[in-house]
């Protein structure tokens, strides 16, 4: 708990996103609420087009977290939306000492579903670019952005960061590799297609906290922030206790 201090927040945006588009919102009630924020652009925003991989993302995570904690934050919470809610997932999971997760309708399974089909040919001939030494080479291969394909130039070693069906950005693995029980407010959009795999897919394999808690949200993919935004204050005040 923040034991009276501040709480901070690291508010990540989606895939193809922004700082300043679908989390803008939620980012200034929190700021209203007294809270410090951050809302670092992570390498898969619109402008810089995965220049780096998943745990490099995680990493530029952890500054943000460091540079909150710098500012006189007591307790730190990372949050996201989409592929940030997923990210949050993972940094908490590698990162340990925050405070709270926040995946508001988190997304990006490249291990279930369609992601896995449109990503299968593109995961196997990045895979062979690794195993051959050639990591490092940037080609062209296939991501999916709420339902549709895209061409991205990455490097095989990046792409297969954030597409391995076994690799660091599933999110079933990172909840399983909390090692400690950490409160987490997942909500799901009840008009979204990407929160259908339910809270059995991610969020109940993580350990159980008494402040946990699953809530589905009369909202879309892209509102689920801001229809998020009376719950994730009420949260933070009940960690903050």
């Amino acid at each position: 708990t923040a034991e009276g201090g501040r709480i901070g927040v690291v508010l990540l945006h989606g895939k193809y996103g922004a700082p300043d588009r679908h989390i803008s919102g939620l980012a200034a009630s929190l700021r209203e609420a007294g809270h410090l924020v951050a809302t670092p652009e992570m390498p898969w925003s619109k402008r810089r087009a995965y220049n780096a991989g998943f745990l490099e993302a995680l990493a530029e995570v952890d500054r943000a977290v460091l540079e909150l904690r710098a500012k006189g934050a007591t307790a730190v919470v990372v949050g996201g939306h989409s592929l940030g809610g997923n990210a949050a997932l993972a940094y908490a999971a590698r990162y340990p000492g925050v405070a709270g997760v926040l995946c508001l309708a988190a997304a990006h399974t490249p291990d279930i579903g369609r992601q896995l089909e449109v990503s299968a040919a593109s995961v196997i001939k990045a895979r062979e670019l690794v195993a051959a030494g050639k990591g490092d080479t940037r080609a062209s291969f296939t991501d999916l952005n709420m339902g549709k394909p895209h061409e991205m130039i990455i490097s095989a070693a990046d792409y297969l960061s954030y597409y391995d069906p076994e690799g660091p950005a599933v999110m079933p693995r990172s909840a399983a590799l909390l090692k400690a029980p950490v409160p987490i407010l997942w909500v799901a959009g009840s008009r979204d297609p990407l929160s259908r795999p339910g809270p059995g897919y991610a969020f109940e394999r993580a350990p159980a906290h008494p402040l946990s808690r699953y809530v589905v949200v009369e909202a879309d993919h892209l509102d689920t922030p801001e229809a998020s935004t009376a719950l994730a204050l009420e949260w933070l005040k009940v960690l903050a206790r």
